[in-house]
């Protein structure tokens, strides 16, 4: 199941005229292997995105290969910070053609130092209930609060998933309502509000 959420936060973040074909999958590790798939209008770009998710302090890479919009490529380095020592960080590259074929992702430095500011916080996979008291400090470029809310669905596994905490402002850019699908894996974001990180006291 850990396996399956960081997935899932692999996918969101890089699933938010002439007609692209970019391979698509999903995987553990820093490459898979998909089919090309005929891009969607709009979707002029080819994504690689490699995630490092931190849960209880063991590192697990994920990859997704997908078709998106060039906008994807200008969101930078992202960091996510829930507490309970659960950290991601994701590197993104874009390519198009046989350039996918040779662009090796790379891992955003780990960043460990407090930058002043605090969100609230919560990783809940379970009830989808949080201790409204929890807070975690955010590090480096985290500026913003994420209020995340969604299910996730593959096969007959349905993990109703509940995140709060500290988050750089790119992933508020990736974020929106929505529903989708990618391997087998359906998303369905109910809540995806972001606001600003808060100094501590």
């Amino acid at each position: 199941m850990q396996n399956l959420l960081g997935l899932f936060i692999c996918f969101v973040l890089v699933n938010t005229g002439t007609a692209l074909e970019c391979e698509v999958c999903i995987g553990i590790g820093t490459d898979c292997t998909g089919s090309m798939q005929t891009c969607e209008a709009g979707k002029d770009t080819c994504v690689i995105a490699v995630t490092e998710n931190t849960m209880s302090g063991l590192p697990i890479l994920t990859v997704v290969k997908a078709c998106e919009s060039s906008n994807t490529c200008n969101l930078g380095p992202q960091y996510m910070h829930f507490g309970q020592r659960l950290n991601m960080r994701t590197g993104i590259t874009c390519c198009v053609g046989d350039a996918c074929r040779t662009v090796t992702p790379q891992l955003p430095p780990v960043i460990t130092e407090s930058n002043g500011k605090q969100c609230p916080a919560c990783y809940n996979v379970i009830s989808g209930n949080c201790n409204q008291d929890e807070t975690v400090d955010c590090f480096g470029p985290e500026s913003e609060c994420l209020d995340l809310s969604a299910t996730v669905t593959h096969g007959t596994v349905v993990v109703n998933t509940v995140q709060k905490g500290c988050v750089t402002r790119g992933v508020c850019d990736g974020l929106t309502v929505a529903e989708s699908k990618m391997a087998g894996i359906r998303t369905l974001i109910t809540r995806a509000e972001c606001r600003a990180a808060t100094n501590l006291a």
